[in-house]
């Protein structure tokens, strides 16, 4: 792939919005859109906000405006999961600090147990700024401004995927002009310092039937013992995804007994078993 020549390859921009900063630590993405380009014609676009699963906190809604009244009625990950798959399969990915984007959106794949999509190459703005230029800030919006490139919509994913694009398009040109041979994808990931990595979190174990039912959507029953130890209830449940805050892992699902999501603490739930 990397010795495609540029106007060959599928790029996709990517940007996400999060309820925070770490995904292992209970936050979810809560936007996501995805613009697919080749040779600087649009293919097609993505966007939606995201039901997170949880409280969008005071500090995320001042960066990126999006409120729990605004996900409320959002599909979750688990729903969208496979158009995001499609959109990103067999692309070339580009971020600004790819690893964020990327370390949330593959926290949202393991959360449903499937397994995320095989892209080409990560291309990550920010790596190119901080190599070859010097901006007063290596923000998005600020490199944009700095460069004369409108940031309408900066802060939502849309908005950030348009910027990101821009900001790509004239890293591109301007090196080029500069005398840098930009004609392959390898030659831009040469310029970015080689391929872009990140850690990702290791594997979380499941009970096999919890795991089954997040891979198909299943209901399951339960029994599950309350926080304060004394109670135990049977319950009909239908998981939408996992989430993980500190040492604690829980279970966010759709209730049957309360008719509303809920959250389940893993290690209080005593029994469960699949339910056809």
């Amino acid at each position: 792939m990397s010795s495609k020549y540029l106007y060959e390859v599928d790029f996709a921009f990517l940007d996400v919005e999060t309820t925070g900063l770490d995904p292992y630590s209970g936050d979810r993405i809560c936007e996501i859109a995805v613009l697919k380009i080749r040779n600087g014609k649009i293919l097609d676009k993505f966007e939606t906000l995201v039901n997170p699963g949880r409280d969008i906190p005071p500090h995320a809604v001042s960066i990126n405006g999006i409120t729990d009244n605004m996900v409320e009625n959002a599909p979750f990950f688990r729903e969208i999961a496979w158009d995001v798959f499609g959109f990103l399969r067999n692309t070339v990915i580009v971020a600004h600090n790819a690893p964020f984007d990327l370390g949330f959106l593959f926290a949202e794949f393991d959360s449903i147990k499937l397994s995320p999509p095989e892209y080409d190459e990560v291309i990550d703005t920010l790596s190119i700024a901080k190599r070859y230029y010097s901006f007063p800030s290596n923000s998005l919006g600020r490199i944009a401004r700095y460069l004369g490139i409108p940031t309408f919509g900066e802060h939502r994913a849309f908005g950030d995927v348009r910027i990101t694009k821009d900001v790509f398009e004239y890293f591109i040109m301007d090196l080029r002009r500069k005398g840098f041979r930009i004609e392959r994808l390898k030659d831009i990931v040469r310029l970015q310092g080689g391929a872009v990595s990140f850690e990702r979190s290791k594997e979380l174990v499941l009970p096999p039937a919890i795991e089954e039912a997040l891979r198909i959507r299943g209901k399951l029953k339960i029994k599950y013992l309350s926080a304060y130890g004394d109670v135990t209830t049977t319950r009909i449940i239908e998981p939408l995804g996992l989430s993980v805050n500190g040492k604690n892992t829980y279970i966010i699902a759709f209730c049957h007994l309360r008719k509303e999501r809920c959250t389940f603490r893993l290690d209080r739930i005593l029994e469960v078993k699949n339910v056809s």
